[in-house]
């Protein structure tokens, strides 16, 4: 396999991890009524932002700026899935109704797509957990996922060509 056929590979296994990752939040939202805090609304705009990242790294994927991006954006995701996590952990701690919900209720695609985008969720409510772990603890092995990708899609650049 060539070494650009493998990139876009790994890109696209990345993009349909994001896919995966903002299905089952739509899915947990819309049918169990778990409601997102604007933790899960960060590492939603992550997931988003690292799916765009693989997309354009699997139309283009000699661009070395979009591994650097690829590894920010999921980065600072896993960051807010394991900051949730630990919010969870110790349940005297919360974000509530705080002014990051109120900022990320206002931005303009909020009303292009309330249903992905819309804080209205305790960042303190414990859900059940799913097949042991919670969702942002699967959130943020998904984002670290992620990451590892990119970094992979980054250190290609200087592996020597086939």
């Amino acid at each position: 396999m060539s070494v650009i056929a493998q990139r876009r590979l790994e890109a696209f296994v990345g993009l349909m991890l994001s896919v995966i990752a903002l299905g089952g939040a739509l899915y947990t939202q819309q049918v169990m009524q778990w409601f997102p805090c604007p933790l899960c609304i960060l590492q939603r705009y992550a997931y988003l932002l690292t799916a765009l990242v693989f997309l354009m790294v699997v139309i283009q994927p000699n661009r070395r700026w979009l591994s650097v991006a690829g590894v920010l954006l999921a980065g600072s995701g896993a960051a807010a899935a394991f900051y949730h996590v630990w919010v969870l952990a110790h349940p005297m701690q919360t974000c509530g109704v705080d002014p990051l919900q109120l900022k990320l209720n206002a931005l303009p695609w909020v009303s292009v797509w309330p249903d992905l985008f819309t804080s209205d969720g305790l960042c303190s409510d414990a859900y059940p957990p799913l097949l042991g772990m919670s969702l942002p603890a699967w959130s943020g092995l998904g984002l670290i996922v992620q990451c590892l990708l990119a970094v992979r899609l980054f250190s290609g650049f200087f592996r020597p060509s086939k």
